[in-house]
C-alpha cells in the first residue's frame, strides 16, 4: 500500500497570521482492557492525532470494534514515554533521541518497538526543523548562537538534537557555551518577543507564526545534515504487543487508512482538523502536506537509515552505546 507518489497533493504553503493557545493540554488518557491508549505532541503534524477525530474516525473500520481509543496530548516525548511506563497508555509518538534513550535504558517496563514512521526530517524537498531568531536580534547565522539561550520544548528530545548536533559542529560545548530554556511549542513566539529567550526552534505546524513575525532564520536542519533521516516514529510498548497484540494490529490498520485517507481527502482533513483542535485553518491549510509541511510519503521503518540516527544520536553524546534498530523496530505490523 505504501509508499506511493503523492505529490499530486502538494502544494506551496501561504503564510497564515495565527494564535495558538492550549495545545499542551490533555485531551484524553488511561488505558483499561479493551481500551489502547495513544499519546502524541503536535496536533495534525503528529499524524496519530488525526485518530481522535471523531468524522475520521467514521472512515475506518476497527475503532469501535476491534478496540477502543484513549487519545492524549503531552508537552514531550519523554512525557508520552512515562505514559507507556506507567501503564497509562499503549502507544505513542517518540523522536530519535527519546526512542533511542528508552530502548537503551528499558525506560518503559518490558521496552518498546516501533511500527512505524511517522515523518521524516531535513528533507531537501519538505520543511526540516527551523530555529528563528526576533527581528531585532543580533542572532542571524548559527555562530551567533554563543553564550544565547535557546528555547527547546524539552531536552533529551530530537528536537534538543537539532540543536546538539549543530553546536557541536561549531566546536560549542552544548552545556557551556548556551543555556536551554523549556517551555511548550506555543509559548516560543511570546517568548522571543518577550526575551526569554534568544533563538527559538519550530516545528512545523508553528513555522509560519515565525516568519509572519517577520523572525530571522537562523538555521535549518537541512544545514546540519547531509541527507533526510527517519525523525518521528510510532512505538509500542512490548507489554501491549504481548496482551493487545489484536488491537494493536487493528490500530496499525487504521492508521495506514487514516495515512491515506488524508492524502486523498487533504481539504477535507484540514478543515476537520482545524476545527477539532481549535487551529485557525489558514494556519493547517498553510503547511499539511505541502513542501512546508514534512516528508511523509512512506510510513515504512527504513532500517538502514533508522541505524544511522541511531548511531548519531550516540556519537552526539545522547547515549551511551548504539544499539540495533531491528531488534526493536517491526514492519510486520504494516498491513
Amino acid at each position: 500500500m505504501l509508499p506511493r507518489d503523492r505529490r499530486a497533493f502538494l502544494k506551496s504553503g501561504a503564510t497564515a497570521t495565527v494564535g495558538l493557545t492550549g495545545l499542551a493540554g490533555c485531551l484524553g488518557g488511561g488505558s483499561g482492557d479493551g481500551t489502547l491508549g495513544f499519546n502524541f505532541t503536535v496536533p495534525v503534524e503528529n499524524l496519530g492525532s488525526l485518530l481522535d477525530i471523531p468524522d475520521i474516525q467514521d472512515q475506518l473500520d476497527n475503532i469501535g470494534a476491534e478496540y477502543e481509543l484513549d487519545v492524549s496530548q503531552n508537552s514531550s516525548t519523554p512525557d508520552s514515554l512515562n505514559a507507556l511506563a506507567a501503564g497509562e497508555s499503549d502507544l505513542c509518538l517518540v523522536t530519535t533521541v527519546s526512542y533511542a534513550s528508552a530502548v537503551m535504558q528499558e525506560a518503559v517496563p518490558g521496552n518498546i518497538t516501533m511500527l512505524a514512521t511517522d515523518f521524516w526530517d531535513a528533507h531537501a524537498d519538505h520543511y526540516g526543523f527551523t530555529i528563528f531568531s526576533h527581528g531585532d536580534s543580533d542572532i542571524t547565522e548559527p555562530a551567533d548562537m554563543e553564550g544565547a539561550t535557546l528555547g527547546v520544548n524539552a531536552l533529551g528530545t530530537g528536537i534538543h538534537s537539532v540543536y546538539q548536533r549543530q553546536l557541536l559542529d561549531l566546536g560549542l560545548d552544548p552545556d557551556e557555551d548556551v543555556e536551554f530554556v523549556e517551555q511548550d511549542f506555543p509559548t516560543f513566539t511570546a517568548g522571543l518577543e518577550d526575551g526569554i529567550f534568544d533563538v527559538a526552534i519550530y516545528p512545523a505546524l508553528f513555522a509560519p507564526q515565525a516568519r509572519e513575525n517577520g523572525f530571522n532564520e537562523v538555521f535549518s536542519s537541512q544545514d546540519v545534515w547531509d541527507e533526510a533521516y527517519p525523525f518521528a516514529y510510532i512505538v509500542a510498548s512490548n507489554t501491549a504487543l504481548e496482551e493487545k497484540e489484536s488491537a494493536v494490529r487493528s490500530w496499525m490498520e487504521d492508521y495506514v487508512t487514516v495515512v491515506d485517507y488524508m492524502f486523498e481527502n487533504r481539504d477535507e482533513v484540514v478543515s476537520l482538523a482545524s476545527d477539532h483542535f481549535e487551529l485557525p485553518e489558514p494556519l493547517v491549510d498553510s503547511f499539511f502536506l505541502t513542501e512546508a509541511d514534512y516528508y511523509r510519503d512512506d510510513i515504512e521503518i527504513d532500517t538502514d537509515r533508522l541505524q544511522y540516527a541511531m548511531d548519531e544520536m550516540h556519537d552526539m553524546g545522547f547515549t551511551d552505546d548504539t544499539f540495533d534498530v531491528e531488534e526493536y523496530a517491526t514492519n510486520e505490523y504494516l498491513p
